[in-house]
């Protein structure tokens, strides 16, 4: 399994290398105007195992594991809306502690270009989670967190149309019966998917 893993990374890292390479005079190519689908996905998992000299939880890697953004060109921004989720339940066992939670959230983002490799987004959502947040020192519990608040990021494009990003973001809401505030560190790094959209054609009749 172990070296599965490591073949698995190899060539996730050597396709990245080659996005990289071959996108060095494409640089005109980044991010034409117009909409844009963006699928992510939290790598944290699988780099924190292949890390040797590491000692992170490799199960604390973030609350999110999937995240969907739909974006439409508004001046020289991008804007549209976010959506990520996150699943994790694990055995109970003698050894390990139980690893369970839900979370969810749903609101808005723009994303603006500093240079044809840099961007930054910002919005603000809502925030749904049962559990916990799956970051580091958060404590499992069982009452459900219902908040709002915004987000910050940055987006790193290692080809024309993939990106690894990172975020953070302050989370204002009540779990049981009180307030709770909570601060979401930038722990996962995602690796997005850019897919521009397709220009609907009107049919004319005549």
């Amino acid at each position: 399994m172990r070296y599965l893993t490591i073949l698995t990374a190899s060539l996730f890292i050597g396709l990245l290398m080659a996005n990289v390479l071959n996108a060095q005079n494409e640089q005109d190519r980044f991010l034409p105007p117009g909409g844009y689908k963006v699928m992510g996905f939290n790598t944290t998992p699988l780099l924190v195992q292949l890390i040797p000299f590491n000692r992170s939880d490799p199960r604390v890697v973030g609350p999110y594991y999937v995240n969907w953004r739909s974006y439409v060109q508004k001046n020289d921004k991008l804007k549209g809306f976010k959506i990520s989720l996150g699943v994790d339940l694990s055995d109970v066992d003698d050894i390990n502690p139980v690893q369970a939670f839900f979370n969810f959230r749903l609101g808005f983002e723009s994303y603006r270009r500093i240079s044809p490799r840099w961007g930054y987004t910002r919005g603000f959502n809502g925030f749904f989670s049962s559990g916990d947040f799956n970051t580091p020192g958060s404590k499992p519990n069982n009452d459900v967190f219902l908040g709002v608040g915004p987000h910050w990021g940055v987006d790193f494009f290692v080809s024309p149309k993939v990106s690894l990003s990172l975020e953070t973001a302050l989370v204002i809401g009540t779990a049981g019966f009180g307030p709770k505030f909570e601060f979401i560190p930038p722990v996962a790094l995602n690796l997005n998917f850019w897919s521009p959209k397709r220009e609907r054609q009107v049919i004319s009749n005549e």
